[in-house]
């Protein structure tokens, strides 16, 4: 049986709770003398519960979801998903969202919680980084296996290592379920690879649908059917994405960070960054 644990006032007000009384999770330590590209805080379970909602303003680390039963809702931007039994859905740091439980049908879920430096560019690397909810996912099994390490080693700063593993064979098997959906799209795959070719340079969807010779509507309407956003909010995900990880491992200035994107104005970036993570580029830098 998992630890119970009420949870902690968050002092900066990022969080704000519904019910959590039903909510089962394991805090995990960690060891100060290594330095992991994963570090997790938190494995549980969260029981079927209407009142049961999380809302985070900024949200600091990864989020990892999988719906055994019932149903929810996640709300980020301005998009809004249903989610229902063997959904995985994923939230990555820095923007702000809100997810719950259905009234009538309240799901329950297994979630883990982790910080990590690397993650954002693991999910670009392998097409899932603008893709928040997988339906028909098959994940219960990776989900068990956390739950499973989380009661025999969350005081072990070394399980992370085990974590790692277990989310990468996930990842590996949402991305080939990924594959198969979207391969029946030849013209989806040849603009998402000339979208992800110009990650660094400025790019407009017109000059991609003239250079393959069909119409703006047709490409946007084939693209959004296989991987649910337009092209031009992918390509804003992806460098938003990019920039993320920039800021926080590198010392490169918002300007430099811009122009490297292919942004040819610094103010439009902010704001832009802004927009998609709650908070501007130097709060996402130094957390405040």
């Amino acid at each position: 049986m998992l630890q119970y644990s009420g949870k902690v006032i968050d002092p900066k007000k990022n969080i704000t709770y519904g019910s959590c009384r039903k909510e089962h999770f394991v805090m995990f330590s960690s060891n100060p003398t290594k330095a992991y590209p994963l570090r997790v805080e938190m494995i549980g379970t969260t029981y079927p519960d209407k009142d049961y909602f999380i809302e985070r303003k900024h949200a600091d680390y990864f989020v990892f979801e999988y719906v055994v039963s019932g149903k929810g809702y996640i709300t980020q931007a301005e998009n809004k998903w249903t989610v229902e039994e063997d959904c995985v859905y994923i939230l990555q740091p820095g923007a702000a969202h809100r997810y719950g439980a259905d009234q009538k049908h309240p799901y329950q879920k297994i979630w883990i919680n982790f910080f990590s430096d690397i993650m954002t560019d693991v999910l670009a690397a392998y097409g899932l980084a603008s893709q928040t909810v997988f339906p028909n996912s098959g994940c219960r099994k990776y989900f068990d296996e956390l739950l499973e390490l989380a009661q025999q080693y969350s005081d072990n700063g070394d399980a992370y290592v085990k974590v790692s593993d277990i989310l990468f064979r996930m990842i590996m098997s949402l991305a080939q379920q990924a594959v198969r959906d979207n391969g029946g799209s030849t013209l989806a795959n040849t603009v998402k690879e000339a979208l992800d070719a110009s990650v660094y340079r400025k790019i407009t969807i017109e000059t991609i649908a003239e250079q393959l010779s069909i119409s703006k509507s047709q490409m946007t309407r084939e693209f959004k059917r296989y991987y649910g956003v337009t092209p031009y909010h992918y390509i804003l995900d992806r460098k938003i994405a990019i920039a993320r990880r920039l800021l926080l491992v590198t010392n490169m200035k918002v300007f430099e960070i811009s122009s490297q994107l292919g942004f040819s104005d610094e103010y439009y970036f902010s704001d832009l960054f802004k927009a998609k993570t709650g908070v501007s580029p130097l709060k996402f830098r130094y957390g405040k």
